[in-house]
């Protein structure tokens, strides 16, 4: 837990995007949710765009950047990708349902949400390429991205298990085939 004042109001517009989506989040709305004057809001943040922005890079920084760093900080490829896999369960799918939404309408949330993408893409290829290889790791490092935002995009339809186990599925191939070319070369010989 952070003692930084502005996380409460990034939960609760994290919580207004998860439920009622990007068009609800306003700051009497986070005021509201937080039960407190649009003083302490202000108390807190100079104006709007500062909080909208604060808010975006927060969820860079910490559900994309930090994340991909502790990945990166391991040495195993499979517990990389597990640590990963896990990392991608816990997030606020509503809440990035809805930011991917707010991102068709505004370029700044456009910028942050490519950002999100691409980091996520990038620190999963790194790790696909010690399983799979540099030609095939864009391929799985796409599929485990697309996986996930369809995940957010139809959530609604399916469980957190059901996200686990396609990740799984992800994982899974990229672990036999980092394991095909022995067991070829060991069939040759």
């Amino acid at each position: 837990m952070t003692d930084d004042p502005r996380q409460r109001f990034f939960d609760a517009a994290h919580e207004i995007l998860s439920t009622e989506g990007y068009g609800a989040l306003k700051q009497a709305a986070v005021c509201r949710k937080l039960g407190v004057t649009t003083g302490a809001f202000y108390h807190t943040f100079k104006n709007w765009q500062e909080f909208t922005d604060s808010l975006l890079d927060d969820w860079l920084r910490e559900r994309t950047q930090v994340i991909a760093d502790v990945a990166r900080r391991l040495d195993d490829p499979i517990t990389q990708l597990e640590t990963l896999r896990e990392a991608a369960i816990s997030l606020r799918h509503g809440s990035e349902a809805a930011i991917r939404i707010w991102s068709g309408t505004d370029a700044n949330v456009a910028a942050i949400q490519l950002a999100v993408d691409e980091g996520r893409f990038e620190v999963v290829q790194e790790v696909m390429k010690k399983l799979v290889g540099p030609k095939e790791a864009p391929r799985y490092a796409w599929w485990g991205l697309d996986v996930l935002v369809g995940y957010e995009q139809v959530g609604h339809r399916q469980t957190v298990d059901d996200l686990r186990w396609q990740l799984d599925q992800v994982l899974q191939a990229a672990a036999n085939a980092q394991s095909a070319p022995s067991r070829r070369r060991r069939a040759s010989a």
